[in-house]
């Protein structure tokens, strides 16, 4: 599973060949559930959800080590590629960064796993003063423990100058050698944007910008899993802009499925071949109203026979042509 690549400064496009992917890709993606039980009956209910939605990426937040060891064989066998994320705020470390790799690995499912979240963001700090200081010092091991072990390393921001600072923290470490297995989770989301919004970070195609910086600090570009965005019903903070209805819920949340189908994003430029997957958030949650099923607003019905209705394919790459 994580077979010596040939290096991204050697040859970008053949290094981009070598993830990992489901065998019949076609870049949709869902996030998980907030908090996850992880018994049989709600994974096997949302399974059949996600097969219905076509989906063939997932990302999956566990809140405990058990929901990951009796989840991830589930998964593998329905064939979803899945990347990983544990419960960890920016102050915390996780002893469990190796044995969660290797139990991925034993099992046959590509060792994705994304390292800490939203590390500038105050919820991540559980009141405690935002300290980017505190966040680096625990990034920088669990970094060099997933790589050790043989995994992929998951790097998430939401903001550019925190990217900068931890790419060139990083770097100062010693940690260049990480990066030819390292890919890029960021959160793409669209506010009450359409989805060829570009004037700042608050649209779907936001991900550029921090592949920008990706650039400008390491020669290239990762392989990026969208692994947060999309549009909540009812979003209204752009007063240019109508508020998200259920019906925008549904044509923009297509749409950017849609570029995987047809190479082309929302503004009209090809999809990138580094652009993996696209994961809107949330599958399924009683409290958040942005949840497409079991939420207290309802299901997000449109939206879910849009996204059924759209037809199979694989995704293609600029290699392929």
């Amino acid at each position: 599973l994580t077979a010596p690549m040939v290096a991204p400064t050697m040859d970008y496009e053949r290094w981009l060949q070598d993830w990992s992917r489901p065998a019949y890709d076609n870049g949709r993606c869902m996030h998980y559930l907030q908090y996850p039980a992880g018994d049989s009956y709600e994974i096997w209910e949302q399974v059949t959800r996600l097969k219905d939605l076509g989906v063939t990426w997932l990302l999956v937040n566990y809140t405990d080590r058990s929901q990951l060891l009796r989840m991830a064989p589930i998964f593998r066998w329905q064939g979803f590629i899945v990347v990983w994320r544990p419960f960890v705020r920016a102050y915390e470390t996780y002893d469990f960064w190796a044995e969660d790799v290797a139990f991925l690995r034993a099992i046959g499912l590509p060792p994705y796993i994304q390292v800490y979240n939203e590390p500038n963001l105050p919820p991540e700090w559980d009141g405690q003063e935002v300290n980017q200081e505190v966040y680096l010092q625990n990034l920088i091991p669990a970094v060099k423990e997933v790589y050790a072990a043989g995994g992929y390393v998951g790097l998430q921001q939401i903001d550019l100058d925190w990217t900068r600072a931890m790419l060139q923290r990083m770097k100062a470490e010693g940690l260049d050698y990480v990066f030819d297995r390292t890919f890029f989770v960021p959160h793409a989301y669209g506010a009450n944007h359409p989805p060829d919004y570009t004037e700042d970070l608050n649209g779907v195609l936001s991900f550029r910008e921090f592949g920008r910086v990706f650039e400008e600090e390491i020669g290239y570009i990762p392989p990026m899993i969208a692994g947060e965005g999309g549009w909540r019903l009812g979003e209204n903070a752009d007063t240019r802009y109508p508020a998200i209805i259920e019906e925008t819920h549904r044509d923009y949340h297509v749409a950017v499925f849609d570029w995987f189908r047809t190479g082309v994003l929302s503004d009209g430029t090809p999809l990138p071949d580094y652009l993996l997957a696209f994961c809107p958030w949330l599958l399924s949650d009683p409290v958040d109203p942005a949840a497409w099923y079991d939420s207290g607003t309802g299901d997000r019905a449109l939206t879910i026979a849009g996204v059924e209705a759209l037809p199979d394919f694989r995704r293609g790459f600029s290699w392929e042509e």
